[in-house]
């Protein structure tokens, strides 16, 4: 039997929300209200504060020009294993310079010129040119969005009544691009989007075999709980989104 945690992430809104429905632990208290939370001895706040906190905390170290902050002082340092390629080295290699001012003097790391290291295709630009937001290429899983409780609930998909209901069996899911949500940056994402712009003919290779592979799916599953039990059901290929 399939974990009901793993089964209840495309569901909810978090894990801790399909942990808190599958255990009976109420999300919210009387009056619709979000109970008070004891995160450590002496400091208690509410599930607003949490997450609205976690929203505040990524707009202020989550941003581009936050993250290419951690690139000062390192600029010279060697890479391990690299024959002595620094890391200023690896990120003119992929198209990514510092600036430079009028007199000559080397500073850090802009937006602008971390967009230049892109690929093309994986910026979104304004009619004028102005780049309006940046993209890398990504699984994403499949999803299908089911009424009910006068809401919508979204389940991952399946190509079979097998896949669904077995522990190894795997949702659909496209290879696309994404766009970075602008809090949500970091030096990985920075150069995994370098690296894949450096071979873009494999990625858009692999965009292609997964759009493929969606045709030919010719049923699509979804798993809910009845009765406290585990069940397939078809469900419409239309309907399923990404």
């Amino acid at each position: 039997m399939r974990n009901l945690y793993s089964i209840a992430w495309g569901k909810f809104d978090s894990y801790h929300h399909a942990r808190s429905i599958l255990t009976r632990i109420p999300c919210k208290g009387r009056g619709g209200k979000s109970p008070q939370r004891t995160i450590m001895k002496n400091v208690t706040i509410s599930r607003k504060q949490e997450t609205k906190g976690m929203r505040g905390i990524l707009d202020l170290t989550g941003r581009l020009p936050q993250v290419l902050k951690q690139f000062e002082g390192i600029y010279s340092a060697k890479l391990p294993e690299t024959d002595g390629l620094t890391v200023e080295g690896w990120m003119e290699a992929h198209g990514v310079s510092r600036f430079v001012t009028p007199k000559g003097n080397k500073k850090g790391y802009t937006p602008a010129l971390v967009n230049a290291g892109f690929n093309e295709a994986m910026l979104l630009k304004s009619d004028d040119g102005k780049v309006m937001g940046t993209c890398i290429y990504k699984n994403v899983v499949a999803k299908y969005m089911r009424e009910e409780n006068g809401g919508e609930k979204a389940y991952r998909v399946y190509a079979s009544e097998e896949s669904a209901l077995s522990a190894e069996g795997k949702p659909i899911s496209k290879y696309q691009l994404v766009q970075i949500p602008d809090n949500c940056w970091s030096v990985r994402t920075i150069l995994r989007g370098l690296i894949q712009s450096a071979h873009h003919d494999k990625e858009t290779e692999k965009v292609s075999n997964t759009a493929k592979a969606w045709e030919d799916v010719k049923e699509c599953w979804i798993v809910v709980t009845e009765d406290k039990k585990l069940k397939a059901i078809k469900v419409s290929k239309e309907r399923v989104v990404f």
